[in-house]
């Protein structure tokens, strides 16, 4: 087992604050996330390395090419922002993956619920502000729509998987409402990729039986009329969208220009944070602000090389490897199940929604990335399972 110099409340009030904290503000994000890893350094070499698994092994790797891909960047002065702006994701993942394999096992089924009522809370404030007009697509206070929708693309999954609480009848209604704010959220944020996702991991959830007929119609009617509600009373960015149909959002230009440059620098790249010294269409492109590939997959291979982009690539192959090898294993009675299929679904959506947007770079989604990770690096350590 692993053990801790602290109280355990401590780091347990605080991941619970961290995750609370993920979409409402990023400086509350960075103070808790901060203050959890203070207290993982703190902690004794032994059990730090009692921790440590193959996500820890992946994810220190990815980190050790990242850093080669700034040591020698083509832009030296650009790259070395990332050792600040990407040390809250390495950080964030070695704290979450430590002190989440100190609780006991319903103290992090505590935080996976309370990580999918955030989300349903953060779905309403974007819905909030849409419907107020303060807001063009549904966002929340502190990112974008692009990352407010991801963020509920990852909810979501574990919104689907994790049982309702049947000791109250009510409960599953409850349950229902919540993920038709989750469901409306993403289709008011309007990024059709990601309304695509979401309607397959609905699809999914249906299909194993963790959403019943019942409710499935229940969640239809609600997303319907909560996205057409909002829609009557904000329709300029819809209207838009409905009168320019085939509009690429600077896509294909993006791909020209990844195209051109797709021989250059191969194995390390270009250095991180360097899209805007490199990109070469930059007049081409509609939106001027655009500042990455919108594609993490294309951005980690110019920023760190085909090093870079095998070590990520690993990282979600062996999430993917382990996560199926758990679900498929018919002895597992740790009662984790239905969080492993959550984490798996929303890693999926996750991923799925980074072929068109992003989260390697996001602040925040990196950090839901891992999120995603510690979860279930923990459910692997309390089973044993990744040593069979």
């Amino acid at each position: 087992m692993i053990s801790t110099r602290f109280n355990y409340k401590i780091p347990f009030y605080l991941l619970i604050a961290s995750v609370c904290s993920l979409m409402l503000s990023l400086f509350l994000l960075q103070l808790f996330l901060g203050l959890l890893s203070i207290f993982w350094l703190i902690e004794s070499f032994e059990n730090k390395r009692k921790a440590i698994d193959i996500f820890f092994t992946l994810i220190l790797i990815f980190g050790v090419v990242r850093i080669l891909s700034i040591i020698f960047s083509q832009y030296p002065a650009d790259s070395i922002r990332s050792f600040y702006k990407d040390a809250l994701f390495y950080f964030g993942f070695f704290s979450f993956s430590y002190y989440l394999k100190v609780l006991e096992k319903n103290k992090i089924k505590q935080i996976a619920y309370i990580f999918i009522i955030s989300s349903a809370v953060i779905a309403l404030i974007g819905l909030v502000l849409f419907n107020l007009k303060l807001v063009e697509r549904a966002q929340s206070f502190s990112s974008g729509y692009a990352t407010f929708s991801s963020y509920l693309l990852a909810a979501l999954g574990l919104f689907i998987a994790l049982p309702f609480n049947d000791k109250n009848k009510y409960n599953w209604l409850w349950w229902t409402l919540g993920i038709s704010l989750v469901l409306s959220g993403i289709i008011t944020s309007m990024g059709r990729t990601n309304i695509a996702i979401a309607i397959l991991l609905f699809v999914i959830g249906l299909s194993f039986k963790k959403i019943k007929l019942k409710a499935a119609v229940l969640i239809i009617i609600f997303t319907a009329v909560l996205s057409l509600v909002s829609f009557q009373n904000n329709k300029i960015e819809v209207t838009q969208r409905v009168e320019h149909p085939t509009v690429l959002s600077d896509r294909n230009i993006l791909l020209k220009g990844a195209f051109d440059l797709a021989l250059d620098h191969p194995v390390l790249g270009f250095g991180p944070r360097t899209f805007h010294k490199i990109f070469p269409y930059v007049n081409e492109l509609s939106d001027k602000g655009i500042g990455s590939w919108h594609n993490d997959f294309i951005q980690v291979y110019f920023e760190s090389g085909i090093l870079g982009l095998i070590a990520f690539l690993s990282i979600i192959f062996a999430f993917i490897f382990y996560c199926i090898k758990y679900l498929r294993n018919k002895v597992n009675n740790n009662g984790f199940n239905e969080i492993v299929f959550g984490i798996f679904l929303g890693f999926i959506g996750l991923v799925l929604s980074a072929l068109t947007a992003g989260f390697i770079d996001s602040p925040v989604l990196s950090i839901v990335f891992a999120f995603l990770i510690s979860l279930l690096s923990v459910v692997l350590f309390h089973s044993d399972f990744s040593r069979r």
